[in-house]
């Protein structure tokens, strides 16, 4: 009776282990899914135009914004129409280069990650 209980026991935490192991397995396969599928940060269409310009402005000031500015592939006339698709562009400049990590498209609530490139005519987002 003993060693039937030793084999039952021995043969539930074998397959307790197995099914941990192919679980993990599992979980590591759907986390490296999600982490390679591309991603873009864009300017909350909500968001107000001081809001924007701030992000324009802080974005600029720490990551490489030549995409909008001279004859980057994403220049736009300096008004109030191509505030959005401007910020929108910088921000995610900064969100690539920082590692497109959730919070660096948070931008106050004004930023949105998106999984359908932005990327329009010339203006190719990274």
């Amino acid at each position: 009776m003993a060693s039937a209980t030793a084999t039952l026991l021995t043969s539930f935490f074998a397959l307790t282990l197995l099914m941990q192991i192919s679980f993990e397995a599992e979980a590591a396969t759907s986390l490296y899914h999600s982490q390679s599928t591309k991603t873009w940060c864009v300017a909350n269409p909500s968001a107000g135009e001081d809001a924007l310009r701030a992000n324009l402005e802080f974005a600029c000031s720490e990551s490489d914004c030549a995409a909008i500015q001279g004859t980057g592939g994403c220049s736009f006339p300096d008004d109030d129409d191509s505030l959005p698709p401007r910020a929108s562009v910088a921000m995610n400049a900064y969100y690539q280069a920082r590692g497109r990590n959730s919070w660096n498209c948070f931008f106050n609530g004004t930023g949105l990650i998106t999984i359908t490139d932005p990327s329009s005519g010339s203006c190719k987002y990274a």
